[in-house]
């Protein structure tokens, strides 16, 4: 029987252990990642997704959000200053290649920095929107701040390696996933190419034309920012609508290495291991219950409050959900009465399935609350005695004047 025991449990060990090792051994160049679920930023996999790091062109993603949200009308167009942006030339930065005097709008100046990684662009978004560079830089780390980026500092607008300017593969993911919200943005890094609307300069995109170029399978990635420097190394920030449920993906970095493309291949990779690892399972479906509330003089001291809509998370291939581990944090209406109907909206419930935060959901009323005239009675006693009181009083009224009635009718009868 001993025996018995111990080779069951070298078994679970092993399975155990097996499935650990097809993620921890995962090959990867990166030395900074991190994949999460997009809806929700639920972590699936990562390594020090904490560290502060250069994150090279990935920075110009915060640059134009900035300018998206400080101007008004994006078709607005400014004149470039080449000799203000000569030195990304000098330096041989990416640029878009901007000619001096050239009207722009910013709609295309956002276009012509993101696709290509225009540092000419992102330089003359910078000098523009406030007309004052510093002020960018000012409310770039504003909003970093106000997106919850409490590990992040830019010190420009292109992602030019620099002591200040830093972040983390979380922080990245908070920016990446705020920016695809942004229909703008997110049809901006998914494109292949673009041409501004004079027709001056057409771009295309790094990320999809190097794959191309060294035929490097991206097609779970859907869109995103590359980024590449000296400290910063090969960096990618990305995200998928070709996995079971949207993700986003960062890897920060990737060694520099000719004929390489590490941060492709890096990301493709952890898109594949979530797909291939992971399922992606109800935790409730719409209308199950999750709690009930007490009611107020109804026929049920409690009733059912159900979910209005799935509650999904992923969790591995070879495990079952485990209810033990679902947490809920509802807040709303704390007691029903008859006016609550069925399907009504009474409040909201947070979801947590082992500690990691899955989302709020509305939850409704799940059945009728009927009012019960017993139920009322046995909580407003004294209402009911004084009721009482007055059907007695007016029983001996109509009593009284029957019996009156009656003794006139018995004298009349006398005559």
């Amino acid at each position: 029987m001993v025996k018995k025991i111990l080779l069951i449990l070298i078994i679970c060990i092993i399975y155990i252990n097996t499935n650990v090792f097809a993620i921890e051994n995962l090959e990867l160049n990166s030395k900074y990642y991190g994949i999460y679920s997009l809806d929700n930023l639920e972590e699936m996999y990562s390594k020090d997704s904490k560290q502060k790091v250069p994150i090279a062109s990935i920075t110009k993603v915060m640059t134009a959000i900035v300018c998206i949200e400080n101007i008004e009308d994006l078709n607005q167009t400014v004149i470039v200053d080449l000799p203000s942006v000569q030195k990304y030339y000098d330096e041989e930065y990416s640029v878009a290649g901007l000619e001096d005097g050239q009207e722009i709008s910013y709609y295309d100046l956002i276009g012509t920095m993101l696709i290509p990684s225009g540092a000419d662009s992102a330089a003359c978004i910078a000098l523009n929107v406030f007309g004052d560079y510093a002020k960018f830089i000012e409310e770039m780390n504003n909003k970093a701040k106000q997106l919850g980026m409490n590990e992040t500092s830019f010190a420009n607008p292109i992602g030019a390696d620099d002591e200040n300017n830093y972040s983390t593969v979380y922080d990245v993911a908070l920016m990446m996933k705020y920016a695809y919200e942004n229909e703008i943005l997110r049809d901006f890094m998914s494109a292949y190419e673009y041409t501004t609307k004079d027709g001056s300069i057409t771009v295309k995109n790094a990320l999809f034309v190097l794959a191309n170029l060294y035929g490097i399978d991206v097609s779970k990635i859907s869109g995103g920012k590359t980024g590449m420097t000296g400290d910063a190394g090969y960096c990618l920030a990305s995200y998928s609508e070709n996995t079971e449920k949207p993700l986003i993906c960062i890897v920060l970095g990737c060694d520099i290495v000719p004929g390489t493309l590490y941060h492709l291949e890096d990301s493709q990779k952890l898109y594949n291991i979530i797909d291939e690892s992971y399922k992606f399972e109800n935790i409730f479906s719409k209308g199950d219950r999750i709690l009930t509330l007490p009611t107020y003089h109804s026929t049920k001291q409690n009733v059912s409050v159900c979910v209005n809509e799935d509650v999904k998370a992923y969790i591995p291939n070879d495990s079952v959900i485990d209810f033990e581990n679902v947490k809920i944090d509802y807040s709303g209406v704390e007691l029903l009465t008859s006016k609550n109907k069925i399907g009504d909206v009474i409040g909201s419930a947070g979801i947590y399935y082992e500690n990691k935060y899955l989302g709020d959901v509305d939850v409704v009323v799940g059945e009728e609350v009927k009012f019960s005239i017993l139920n009322w009675s046995k909580d407003n006693t004294t209402y009911l005695i004084m009721f009482e009181i007055v059907v007695i009083l007016v029983l001996i009224y109509i009593l009284k004047k029957k019996n009156s009635i009656s003794k006139k009718k018995q004298v009349l009868n006398r005559f």
